[in-house]
């Protein structure tokens, strides 16, 4: 059989965080893991519903929305887990203050513990998993944390697994990283990523290459109105950062993950004026 890719959605009311299952004729790969007990457990039952062992778990970064369900994938860690060794630190780095950050707004949707990646891969490895060739990248921070990596998966599909590289649609989280090297690498990857026709993102509808350039002018447009509405300062007031939110607001009415517009004012703010 030709291979499918099944995109399951997280029912969770913020981020809406996707997570796939690619299924050929022997066996699934399942890239990223949603945050929440609920989404992950309903991703497992989908992957159980497909009659198939999961060969292999593709981690595209290490904030939680991709990772922490992993809990309920492979709570042993007994299938191989994929990850760049950056993916892995940062994870290691941050589950203790995510857990104290989060787990209280969760309640008992937030997963208890982490399952960390333990097959190890480095920028352009490829790997076989499942009889599928991927070719990792390791994109560094230029994404929306310090550890990011695009999977591309050379079948006839010719699709490109990329994480949060791309919002589609949705407004960007920016607190993390670095939006210039984001902007940076979306320039540096572009004629790569080009060759593959479908990009399988993290929030949003997959997409294709005229997402690049869209995600470039979201940027661009976030940097702008950050420097107009602090006066060149990147320092808001209550009152400016009301006045930004609107306008990004009003600039992109259709896109969803509004929270995240002031979310990353300030950390945005701070980079444009050092």
């Amino acid at each position: 059989m030709a291979t499918k890719i099944h995109m399951y959605t997280s029912r969770e009311p913020m981020l809406h965080v996707n997570a796939y299952i690619i299924e050929n004729a022997s066996a699934l790969v399942i890239v990223d893991t949603t945050l929440t007990m609920s989404d992950s457990k309903a991703l497992k039952q989908l992957a159980d519903s497909l009659a198939k062992p999961i060969a292999g778990i593709i981690l595209t970064h290490g904030h939680p929305d991709h990772i922490a369900g992993t809990y309920n994938i492979a709570p042993q860690g007994d299938v191989p887990i994929y990850a760049l060794p950056s993916v892995k630190k940062l994870m290691e780095e941050t589950e203790a203050a995510k857990h104290q950050q989060w787990s209280g707004m969760f309640g008992n949707e937030w997963v208890p513990e982490w399952v960390y990646p333990n097959h190890l891969v480095q920028d352009g490895q490829t790997v076989t998993i499942a009889g599928i060739p991927f070719t990792v990248l390791d994109i560094g921070s230029g994404g929306d944390c310090d550890a990011n990596s695009l999977w591309l998966m050379d079948d006839e599909n010719k699709a490109a697994f990329i994480g949060d590289f791309i919002y589609n649609n949705n407004h960007t989280y920016m607190n993390d990283g670095s939006v210039l090297r984001w902007l940076g690498n979306l320039e540096k990857y572009a004629p790569i990523l080009k060759a593959y026709g479908t990009y399988y993102i993290g929030h949003g509808a997959p997409c294709d290459h005229r997402a690049i350039d869209k995600q470039k002018e979201y940027f661009i447009t976030y940097c702008a109105q950050v420097l107009k509405a602090t006066n060149g300062t990147g320092v808001f007031t209550v009152e400016t950062k009301r006045s930004f939110e609107q306008a990004m607001l009003a600039a992109y009415p259709e896109y969803g993950c509004q929270f995240m517009v002031a979310l990353s004012a300030d950390t945005v703010g701070k980079e444009l004026v050092v």
